[in-house]
């Protein structure tokens, strides 16, 4: 299990440990990263203007063995400035690279940024060659390189100063939890809401379980996923984007942003209560009428117009567990695409299938005093040489009142199979649908990066229409 804190005093000798491990850093470096601790543990701030450190650990605290640091940020306020901030120092494990630790670093940062009103995130880092990585990840995040002073640090060794706007955060006019739970969904899959607010009254009734599935992946920025879509009918396409179809839509999250740009939306998913769910939340939220659902599985042709833009968004695209499935679902996105229209799918990258792969995660929600507990696992033992995996979901949510010890109030656990192509067996897949020209292999939500990245950790195929 991997959870996060603050800077706690014993954390000292962890962190130090953790950045001798780190071959990119100088001697100097690490100890004005040992610095910022010091000051921070010796004389905490109380104008808002001090350091403020997220940690990542690996094993909760009272469980098996000490937890273990993966990593740890250090930002905070940029002074003279009215929303302005300086992320100082990040620094993981190198047993955990391309695990995700370092973002989701940054994600915590960026969301304690939106809730105190947004604004300007700035980090510095050296062109040098030790920081290589440093560079990468920046890229990979969609940082700005906003500058670069030549020689700055030593000749050859540029400052790269790179900045990233952080939006306030929004209220949600989601439905709560416990509205649709009254309905008693049935469970499937889906996309969670973007923001992963708390309900608007307090409830301690269980969700149904598309609401509980939805909850689950509230760390999903759909806007942002939304822009890069567009990016790739931009970039890789031949024509404007009018209309959009998700297909294993779940909850609609995706559809729900394009609809607030005015673009035409069609969802298909196999569950038709998740349809029914969608359908709901998206009315609630004011954009019901820009979206047409269809009940279809990846493999099915849905009830829908032509469109110029197709997306398989969160790996649902392995449900289909033979070459041949995929090949049926390519040959049917080929059949609703206009010309020079794009599909894009969001893949798992084929490295997790690997023990070196991020093959298991856990995280946590929290929906006012409901915590929403996932545990995702890849079953990399029981893979086959054709690459078909089984797959667990569990999904626990509870509530807490009082300080008392966790109640369970509902639960899904879901096992599948997947089948988890590598490169050249998507490849292979492709050149079988001759309407479809496979135009790009990238590995993030940034057209930038490909999938031969050093920072890529998703495999996100790009399909054109002949």
């Amino acid at each position: 299990m991997i959870t996060q804190r603050g800077l706690r005093a014993e954390d000292r000798p962890l962190i130090a440990a953790l950045l001798e491990s780190v071959p990119a850093f100088t001697d100097d470096e690490r100890a004005v990263a040992l610095e910022l601790v010091d000051v921070t543990l010796g004389q905490p701030s109380t104008d808002g203007y001090g350091y403020r450190f997220v940690l990542s650990f690996q094993g909760a605290p009272g469980g098996d063995g000490a937890p273990r640091l993966l990593g740890y940020l250090c930002y905070g306020r940029t002074p003279m400035t009215q929303s302005t901030y300086d992320l100082y120092w990040i620094a993981t494990s190198p047993d955990f690279a391309r695990s995700g630790v370092a973002r989701g670093l940054v994600s915590t940062m960026e969301s304690e940024i939106a809730r105190e009103g947004g604004g300007l995130v700035r980090v510095e880092t050296g062109s040098r060659e030790g920081h290589g990585a440093a560079v990468r990840f920046y890229d990979a995040v969609q940082f700005t390189r906003s500058a670069v002073l030549a020689d700055f640090y030593a000749p050859g060794d540029d400052l790269i100063i790179y900045t990233r706007r952080v939006a306030p955060a929004r209220a949600s006019a989601a439905p709560s939890a416990g509205e649709a739970s009254a309905r008693g969904e049935a469970p499937a899959r889906g996309e969670a809401t973007a923001r992963g607010e708390a309900p608007a009254r307090s409830d301690t009734r269980p969700p149904g379980e598309p609401a509980l599935y939805d909850a689950a992946f509230g760390y999903r920025d759909y806007a942002a996923e939304r822009d890069f879509l567009l990016a790739c009918a931009r970039r890789f396409g031949g024509r404007p984007v009018q209309r959009v179809l998700s297909w294993a839509c779940g909850p609609a999250r995706h559809l729900e942003a394009f609809a607030e740009l005015g673009v035409g939306c069609a969802g298909a998913d196999g569950s038709a209560a998740m349809i029914a769910y969608a359908e709901r939340a998206a009315f609630a939220r004011g954009a019901g009428a820009g979206i047409r659902f269809s009940c279809a599985e990846l493999d099915e042709r849905p009830d829908v117009a032509p469109v110029d833009l197709s997306f398989v968004p969160l790996s649902a695209i392995h449900q289909l567990a033979t070459p041949a499935a995929l090949e049926r679902h390519l040959r049917l996105a080929a059949s609703l695409l206009l010309p020079g229209g794009v599909h894009v799918i969001e893949a798992t990258h084929p490295a997790d299938l690997t023990p070196s792969g991020v093959n298991r995660t856990e995280w946590t929600e929290l929906r006012g005093e409901q915590s929403i507990d996932a545990r995702f696992r890849i079953h990399i033992e029981r893979s086959t040489p054709d690459r078909v995996v089984p797959v667990t979901l569990e999904v626990v949510c509870s509530a807490r009142r009082n300080g008392g010890a966790p109640r369970e109030l509902s639960s899904i656990r879901q096992e599948v199979t997947w089948y988890i192509p590598d490169l050249a067996g998507w490849r292979r897949v492709a050149e079988r649908v001759p309407e479809l020209s496979l135009v790009a292999t990238l590995g993030d939500f940034n057209v930038d990066v490909p999938f031969e990245h050093a920072a890529a950790w998703r495999l996100i195929l790009v399909l054109k229409r002949l």
